[in-house]
């Protein structure tokens, strides 16, 4: 089990990236820093499917469950989507090969995250300035085995594209040892690898950067604008005011805040909810013209809410999503008014409101809805597409609810 402190942090810090992308596309366009950052899982584009990833994978790497369980939770919820889990081959989400390879990679990288920073806390770095490096498996791969034994400064740039699991079901360690045990074997020490010379290696190309695992997110070097577009969106409905973007939106920073949630609280889910039926559909181009016209609304607790092209502006150029989503925002747009006028709850944070309410699919099921209002009486809007991320939406300082 994952001890609490940066381990924890690492895995409850991470921001979901649904991704049409294949691995492949995903190592030529995402940078290590964000995969450092990131929960995703190579074309998973539906965000109730990578919510339920997450979930289970987090709790298996907290040790919350064990590999059987949490490979077999999955399969049944991946069943239940279509997927077949008898069908063998990583490119099957529901296999037992890719259930695996996401539950034990995404431990490993928690636990590397809280290694890295444990091992450069500056008392770790005076008294264990070096590393050597083991190569756990007889049957490794060469460029692995190859650095069997090999001396490395904790400062080496190259350690941070070779630490620990830096390709797929890699076992290797790092031990810390001191100056003075580094110099029996002075033809072990690696010379450094200057900043500009660090590339990858691995034989999948994959990449995790420690070092950045708790930096700040600076999302300029997620070349896809829409996927720059779904970070920020899943970091807005995680941390809620706790997300700061500078520059562009290109740098987020996160400031931890003291919120409780809905568990806390003692609050039942919101599966416990009534849901209403969804509304009718209305025609995009009216609801583009009533947000660029701009208009105000009283909301249930007679908040004054201003609903105009900050909302557009929000899905257009901060989130960056494709034409055919706004057009289904748009075209949705009565689900915020009803969401206004008669939420379930509402979740105050220090510098805005999350109005929230649960809405039978047309097609079966539920979605929520979120309207964020900040103190200056600005709309931003959030269609949920599972009842977790509801749940998960529900934080703050204090609430207040409506039925």
């Amino acid at each position: 089990m994952l001890r609490d402190g940066v381990q924890n942090t690492y895995i409850t810090r991470r921001v979901n990236m649904p991704t049409g992308k294949s691995h492949a596309e995903l190592v030529r366009e995402v940078s290590p820093k964000i995969k450092a950052q990131a929960f995703f899982s190579a074309r998973v584009a539906e965000a109730h499917i990578l919510d339920k990833l997450r979930e289970i994978s987090d709790g298996y790497s907290r040790g919350e469950m064990g590999l059987g369980e949490a490979r077999n939770r999955l399969k049944d919820f991946l069943k239940a989507e279509g997927y077949d889990p008898h069908k063998g081959g990583l490119k099957n989400l529901a296999s037992t090969a890719r259930l695996n390879l996401i539950l034990k990679q995404n431990a490993a990288m928690a636990h590397a995250a809280g290694e890295w920073q444990r091992m450069h806390d500056p008392d770790a770095m005076k008294v264990f300035p070096f590393v050597r490096y083991h190569c756990m498996k007889r049957r490794s791969r060469d460029n692995h085995a190859a650095l069997d034994g090999k001396i490395f400064d904790k400062n080496d740039p190259f350690l941070r594209t070779h630490t620990p699991p830096w390709d797929f079901h890699c076992h290797c360690t790092l031990e810390e040892i001191t100056a003075k045990e580094a110099g029996k074997t002075p033809e072990l020490i690696q010379p450094k690898t200057p900043e500009d010379q660090v590339t990858v290696d691995s034989e999948s190309g994959f990449v995790f950067d420690p070092e950045h695992a708790f930096s700040d997110y600076y999302l300029k070097v997620v070349k896809s604008p829409v996927d720059r577009g779904n970070i920020r969106e899943e970091a807005e409905l995680a941390f809620g005011d706790q997300v700061y973007f500078e520059e562009n939106n290109f740098a987020m920073k996160l400031v931890p805040k003291s919120y409780g949630d809905y568990a806390a609280s003692d609050l039942p889910s919101a599966k416990e909810w009534t849901a209403v039926p969804s509304p009718k559909d209305i025609n995009p181009e009216t609801a583009r013209k009533k947000l660029e016209q701009g208009f105000m609304l009283t909301a249930a607790d007679g908040r004054k809410c201003m609903l105009d092209h900050a909302v557009l502006d929000h899905w257009e150029k901060e989130e960056n999503k494709l034409p055919g989503d706004i057009l289904n925002r748009l075209t949705k747009f009565q689900y915020v008014i009803e969401t206004l006028l008669n939420p379930v709850e509402r979740w105050d944070q220090e510098t805005q409101c999350r109005y929230l309410k649960k809405f039978q699919k047309k097609t079966g099921g539920y979605e929520g809805c979120m309207v964020v209002v900040t103190n200056n009486g600005k709309c931003r809007t959030y269609f949920l597409p599972s009842i977790s991320q509801v749940d998960k939406a529900r934080s703050g300082i204090g609430h207040e609810s409506f039925v």
